[in-house]
């Protein structure tokens, strides 16, 4: 019996011994496996958060910026408004919005804050529908009553009266939207707000509440309509883009059905945005012109305790002059359009009243 034992537990020490060894190379393994940190730029790093919105377009950004500068940055696409939150946290070292800072985030600033306009992007409507053979025509009536959930399927005789070259489903609308108001609702909300009855019923300029699946970020809504025919809901339109899903053709201020595109961009911020106004304007709503999209969003960068470090603020002023500047050339590859000249040429004289490391007056950001 003795002998039993102990061969029994000689046994299970071995079995123990293997698996510690079997555990020690799987751990190596799984080291050596794990993706490597990237080798030091020769610059120091900014750490930026915001908007999911121009989130395609700043990814090759900053891949192009590191590659000339040798300097990383590295980006959250969280949404405006945490992002906001972290940049005056000063866990970030700058934020990216599609709104422009309210009145109380601006007065939680510390050393600034400065807020410079990128580019546009157009907000689109994008749906899954099978063989339509034609893009759908959409308005701002018709879609209030899908987001209020008074048009709830697809054959509804509102939708069949915008598109009557077109068959539709007989089929439910599955409505996807943002679990919270983000910069892209509340643009959207904007456009919704030429319907008089989403005036009278929303009770809110800048949010979409209804009932529908609620999803976060474009990523977010991007993956949930394509993953579901019928489904329809709010994205930037490179998100649909990239993702092949159909997008709408929205009814403009003079009656014109307008695709999203970087040209209709484009053109609506040709018409509405001035260098005065595009530090304040949340986006270009309500063009007139026959080729303008009518929901079109303006993004910024912003910074705020960065400014005061000379060496982030040095990178950050040199970054956001780059993107004014080279960046803008490949902004409508993307699917956005850069700003006008008129709106460039301010935002770079306001890059130029900067100093590194100091804390900007209010008068040298005029």
């Amino acid at each position: 019996m003795t002998g039993s034992r102990s061969g029994a537990w000689l046994r299970t020490i071995a079995l123990v011994w293997l698996g510690v060894l079997a555990g020690f190379a799987i751990g190596i393994e799984w080291i050596r496996s794990r993706p490597q940190p990237p080798a030091p730029s020769g610059g120091i790093d900014l750490v930026g958060a915001g908007a999911t919105l121009p989130y395609p377009l700043y990814r090759r950004w900053f891949a192009a910026y590191g590659a000339s500068s040798g300097v990383r940055i590295n980006y959250f696409s969280v949404g405006s408004t945490e992002g906001i939150r972290l940049m005056l946290d000063g866990t970030a070292d700058f934020g990216a919005a599609d709104r422009p800072l309210s009145a109380d985030e601006r007065a939680r600033a510390r050393c600034g804050p400065f807020e410079m306009p990128t580019v546009a992007g157009a907000v689109a409507v994008a749906y899954r529908l099978p063989d339509l053979g034609a893009p759908l025509r959409l308005d701002a009536d018709v879609l209030a009553s899908i987001i209020l959930g008074r048009i709830t399927r697809w054959d509804d005789a509102a939708i069949r009266a915008l598109n009557p070259d077109v068959t539709l489903p007989p089929m439910a609308i599955h409505l996807v939207q943002r679990a919270r108001t983000t910069g892209t609702s509340a643009l959207f909300a904007q456009y919704l707000a030429t319907s008089a009855q989403w005036r009278r019923a929303s009770g809110s300029a800048d949010a979409l509440t209804a009932a529908g699946a609620r999803v976060e970020g474009n990523e977010g809504v991007t993956a949930a309509i394509s993953a579901r025919i019928g489904a329809l809901g709010i994205v930037e339109y490179t998100y649909a883009q990239q993702a092949g899903l159909d997008v709408a053709a929205l009814r403009n201020a003079s009656g014109a059905f307008v695709i999203p595109s970087a040209a209709a961009t484009a053109a609506a911020v040709a018409e509405l945005l001035t260098p005065a106004a595009a530090d304040t304007l949340l986006g270009a709503v309500g063009a007139r012109a026959a080729d303008a999209y009518p929901a079109v969003a303006i993004t910024r960068i912003m910074a705020d305790a960065a400014l005061g470090d000379a060496q982030k603020s040095a990178h950050f002023i040199a970054f956001a002059r780059w993107a004014l500047r080279d960046g803008a050339r490949v902004a409508a590859e993307v699917g956005y359009a850069p700003l006008p000249d008129g709106v460039t040429a301010r935002q770079l004289r306001r890059l130029d009243a900067l100093r590194a490391g100091v804390c900007p007056s209010p008068r040298g950001l005029e």
